[in-house]
């Protein structure tokens, strides 16, 4: 095979991951621009309230952090195939984790607020801490990452919260295991952990494990994440539907809504049915986006996925802001006030208020086409500047 075809097949490898990444970025926004724009009174995966339309909004994102942590870890590893130094490596996911959760304590907090009120530790927490935690764990044997990654993943629903909280006080395990809200200092100030840590790093680490499988040709690639894939999708319908372990959410053919229920996991913290869900499918749809690149290039919402999946964290940074303020913006000329439905309570929503599904769509889509422009400069910026600071947004 000549050079110009191993080069793209290499393209291929990495922009099929690219490709997710921004596919999952767009959708995560989905979910963000519903929390500002069509907050509802009800959870939408509260099936006792909410239809179908809600809940699958809600449902679609669940995807999202999963695969983002997993690709994260893949990542990861394939940095290392190129830096060939754990010590760079080790470096990098330190620095990188430490910036991480500084941004979220900080400029993403204000972001979702516009004040501080409190500390909402969310995703980037678990990414940061995640890639501290990897930065330790590569120096073990591959095969001991794997035996934890899948034991932390696999057992961490079998462990009694009550009884771990008595241990560890319910601070540190509001940390690990366990929404909960912690104070901080005496003026009613504190952190609200949504996202707790356990068990976020070991998909990341799972995630580098299954780095080296972009290490094999295509062919060979295809057959394992297609086996690991449908593996996890048929693992997981045999826990949810009949052997009832992996989630504190039991299902049951009663239910009102029972096919519904079926994919109603538990995603704080992510369970392992959650996770055999989401990572499952998203290993199935690796295989596919790398299949039919050829197919989908020449379209135009390739190019701007693609470009989003290049830089997420720049499009993260950028997206919080705009939702929050758009939305505002849009109360404010509807209600004759800004409202940020995050921040107060349902029985001071202006009573005029209906949640609306159409126009957080419409908001969603106008929002992501708003954010593809900067996207498109930042990412033609980093092909031209190859600062390694680049890489920290």
């Amino acid at each position: 095979m000549n050079q110009d075809a191993l080069q793209g097949k290499a393209r291929n490898r990495i922009q099929s991951i690219d490709l997710l990444r921004g596919l999952i970025i767009i959708i995560m926004a989905l979910d963000h621009t519903r929390a500002f724009w069509g907050k509802t009174p009800f959870e939408p995966t509260d099936l006792t309230q909410a239809d179908a339309s809600w809940f699958f909004t809600r449902w679609i994102t669940h995807f999202c952090a999963p695969l983002f942590v997993f690709l994260s870890g893949i990542s990861a590893y394939l940095y290392y195939q190129k830096c060939k130094s754990k010590t760079q490596l080790r470096n990098f996911l330190l620095t990188r984790g430490i910036w991480i959760i500084f941004l979220e304590v900080t400029l993403i907090n204000f972001s979702w607020q516009f004040a501080y009120y409190a500390v909402f530790v969310q995703v980037l927490w678990v990414i940061g801490w995640s890639m501290i935690i990897l930065a330790l764990m590569i120096y073990l044997p591959r095969t001991w990452i794997l035996v934890i990654s899948l034991t932390v993943i696999g057992l961490h629903n079998a462990v009694n919260d009550t009884w771990m909280t008595e241990v560890f006080g319910s601070t540190m395990w509001s940390l690990l295991h366990v929404q909960g809200w912690i104070p901080i200092g005496e003026q009613g100030f504190g952190m609200f952990v949504m996202y707790p840590l356990i068990p976020w790093f070991a998909v990341m680490s799972l995630g580098y494990i299954f780095g080296d499988l972009y290490l094999l040709n295509y062919q060979r690639r295809k057959q394992y994440l297609l086996l690991f894939g449908v593996t996890g999708i048929l693992l997981f319908l045999l826990l949810r539907l009949v052997a009832d372990y992996g989630d504190p959410l039991t299902w049951s053919f009663a239910a009102k809504n029972s096919f519904l229920e079926i994919f109603n996991t538990t995603k704080y913290p992510p369970s392992l049915q959650f996770l055999l869900m989401t990572i499952g499918p998203g290993l199935v749809i690796l295989v596919f986006l790398e299949k039919y690149q050829a197919v989908f290039e020449p379209r135009k919402i390739y190019q701007w996925t693609l470009t989003i999946g290049k830089v997420p964290m720049f499009f993260y940074l950028l997206h919080v802001p705009l939702i929050n303020f758009s939305a505002q913006l849009y109360t404010w000329l509807k209600f004759d006030r800004a409202i940020n439905f995050n921040m107060v309570p349902p029985n001071s929503w202006p009573q005029e208020y209906t949640p609306n599904l159409l126009v957080v769509y419409l908001a969603w889509i106008a929002i992501v086409s708003i954010l593809y422009f900067p996207c498109r400069k930042y990412s033609q910026y980093k092909q031209v500047n190859k600062s390694p600071w680049l890489s920290y947004v």
